[in-house]
């Protein structure tokens, strides 16, 4: 039995992995010298001290509550809690306590650098999700103004002496301008790191009902196939971030394209009335399943589109980002009649 003593003893002096005795107040009975070689504090410093006296004070109350829960007699495994060090940092601590009469026998490993290891890893993954998304957002909303320019320098080449030519320039004019602002929002959007929110500017304009008809000339002039009704009745001024809106707009027309019946026409309805700006674009076709509606607004979510060069499943979830960062909403309907998307926010 001696020797048993003595190689225990050994043991808790010389494992790397801290152990201490704890009273019922809470308070260190003895420790063993891994405690000083992590922590700094020497032994005297600790024994006799209550352990609250070492936490982060974010970790008192929870700590407490598990201490609670030891002292009714039941062990408490890999709890984890931070401990002051002697020169002010912090180490994440994985605690084993288990009760025996009026003392609670404790083993205590250092998880610290587990903690950082799986922090930069996450950070890692982060910055990789978000290069992919930067990459997906800048090809997907440069498409459709992209399209528009394409599409009108072909009609200067084959109809230079066009009467509309001054039309056609002008609405080139246009969709470079918006391909700057979409170069912005993009550039906004790695800034504010896409799924933590999207930053907008919220301001009186009395020419939304104009950005918001541009938009729909410039899906027009890239699907000539493609028919669109409107119906935009905004009167005074609206308190929006209109560039977003505007992107917003696009993105669901260029959704309403892909997704609905070409027979049948994209309708537009756009109106501002009680402190409220709602928008809605409905098309025609097949109803949106069940089981994609719960995911349509992911990042990356296709569905079935008719081909596989089709968008890359950014836009409704970036028409959804600008929805909830003007404090509103983005619904959809949709069944045999009608897809219907709905913005709804306060202006």
């Amino acid at each position: 039995m001696t020797n048993e003593l003595q190689r225990a003893s050994l043991t808790w002096k010389v494992s790397p992995d801290m152990f201490c005795i704890l009273d019922r107040e809470g308070r260190f009975v003895a420790v063993n010298p891994a405690w000083k070689a992590t922590l700094g504090w020497s032994k005297g410093e600790i024994e006799g001290k209550a352990f609250v006296d070492f936490l982060h004070p974010d970790d008192v109350e929870r700590s407490l509550e598990a201490f609670e829960v030891v002292k009714t007699g039941k062990p408490v495994l890999r709890f984890e809690n931070r401990y002051r060090a002697r020169n002010g940092d912090y180490h994440w601590f994985s605690w084993v306590a288990v009760p025996d009469e009026e003392r609670f026998y404790c083993t205590v490993r250092d998880v610290t650098e587990d903690k950082d290891r799986i922090e930069l890893l996450r950070q890692k993954e982060a910055d990789a999700e978000l290069k992919e998304v930067f990459l997906a957002v800048l090809g997907h909303d440069l498409r459709n103004p992209l399209a528009a320019l394409e599409s009108g320098i072909r009609i200067l080449c084959r109809k230079l002496e066009d009467e509309k030519l001054g039309a056609v320039l002008q609405q080139m004019q246009g969709s470079t301008t918006r391909m700057s602002e979409l170069i912005d929002n993009v550039m906004d959007l790695a800034r504010d790191r896409l799924g933590s929110g999207m930053g907008v500017e919220r301001e009186p304009t009395a020419g939304l009902a104009d950005d918001l008809k541009q938009v729909i000339e410039e899906i027009k002039v890239s699907h000539r196939d493609v028919a669109i009704r409107q119906n935009i009745n905004i009167q005074g001024e609206v308190t929006c971030d209109a560039s977003r809106i505007g992107q917003l707009l696009s993105n669901l027309l260029a959704n309403a394209v892909m997704h609905g019946d070409p027979a049948q026409p994209i309708d537009v309805q756009a109106s501002n009335q009680d402190g409220r700006l709602t928008l809605s674009v409905a098309n025609g076709g097949d109803p949106i399943p069940d089981d994609a509606l719960e995911h349509l607004f992911q990042p990356f979510f296709r569905g079935k589109v008719r081909d596989s060069r089709h968008g890359l499943g950014l836009g409704l979830y970036i028409a959804h980002q600008i929805a909830m960062a003007h404090g509103g909403t983005l619904d959809v309907k949709s069944d045999a009649h009608e897809t219907r998307f709905t913005l709804d926010i306060p202006g």
